[in-house]
């Protein structure tokens, strides 16, 4: 039978070369289309970087502008707080000084007839009004102490609630794209939603802050990969490769995946570790200053 089926399997032959061809040069213009894409993705990163670059420089100008002047801006509170020392020691010396003129000139008119206890009286007035005037400086300095410091108290519980939030928040994220597909948006990064305000900030929460900017760069590297197995998997399909090839090709990709994020996990779990005993020793310090140190 095989000698007289050689015509068909010719022609089988030729139809399979002429879909090996087809799907060969389909595969060389993807080529060659990804190559043009991938060209034009350098310009606009390499445009995006030297904007970022411009973007970077004129950020370090205005924070260096912006130091300077809260430096000058120091200097000018410290400078005004002394002239109103000075304004009001003066203004205190010029009162007393008018007080003894005015029982200078009293006593002088009334004679030294008159009793002892009866003499001074502007000296005893004004003694009075200045110790009322000390009293109620010192009663508003501690108030405004007071209030600064549950403001502070304020704060500092906020920014605590803050951090817990944001923990959760990536705890959320990651079953969400544990339990989830690929493509499920799960929000933006923790990074997105933490506080930069320098006043706020303290060396654990920079911490935290500088391992969120980690973690976001490699969910960007891993976003990145998952791009590009979706890529390999549109060029190479089940039918151009056979089934052990295609099963390998399955095989290495979810070893990798499944190594990078137990490498992932494992790095995050650390540094969340981390990061929770470094409140926990920031905490203990704060409350053993606010209870004995504070005086």
């Amino acid at each position: 039978q095989l000698p007289g089926n050689q015509a068909h399997i010719k022609v089988e032959l030729e139809k399979l070369k002429k879909t090996y061809d087809s799907q060969q040069q389909k595969l060389e213009e993807r080529v060659i289309a990804m190559g043009k894409e991938l060209q034009e993705a350098k310009g606009a990163i390499g445009d995006t970087q030297h904007k970022l670059a411009e973007q970077s420089a004129v950020l370090l100008t205005s924070q260096s502008q912006l130091q300077e002047v809260e430096a000058e801006n120091s200097l000018l509170q410290l400078r005004l707080k002394e002239l109103n020392e000075e304004y009001r020691s003066r203004l205190t010396q010029y009162i007393k000084d008018v007080a003894d003129y005015m029982d200078s000139k009293s006593s002088n008119v009334m004679g030294p007839s008159k009793a002892p206890a009866d003499r001074a009286p502007m000296k005893r007035f004004v003694d009075s009004m200045l110790k009322d005037i000390r009293a109620s400086y010192k009663s508003r300095e501690e108030q405004l102490a007071r209030a600064a410091r549950g403001y502070k108290k304020r704060m500092k519980n906020l920014v605590k609630k803050h951090e817990n939030l944001l923990i959760a928040y990536g705890l959320q994220r990651e079953q969400i794209r544990s339990l989830g597909s690929s493509a499920m948006d799960c929000g933006p990064a923790e990074l997105h939603f933490s506080i930069t305000d320098p006043e706020l900030l303290t060396n654990t929460t920079r911490e935290l802050n500088r391992l969120r900017e980690d973690k976001a760069k490699l969910e960007m590297q891993l976003h990145e990969l998952q791009k590009v197995v979706a890529g390999l998997n549109l060029l190479f399909s089940p039918r151009q490769l056979d089934e052990e090839g295609w099963a390998e090709v399955r095989k290495q990709l979810r070893e990798f995946a499944h190594t990078t994020q137990e490498d992932l996990e494992h790095e995050r779990s650390q540094l969340l570790t981390r990061a929770i005993v470094a409140e926990e020793q920031v905490s203990e310090l704060q409350e053993y200053i606010d209870k004995h140190l504070a005086r």
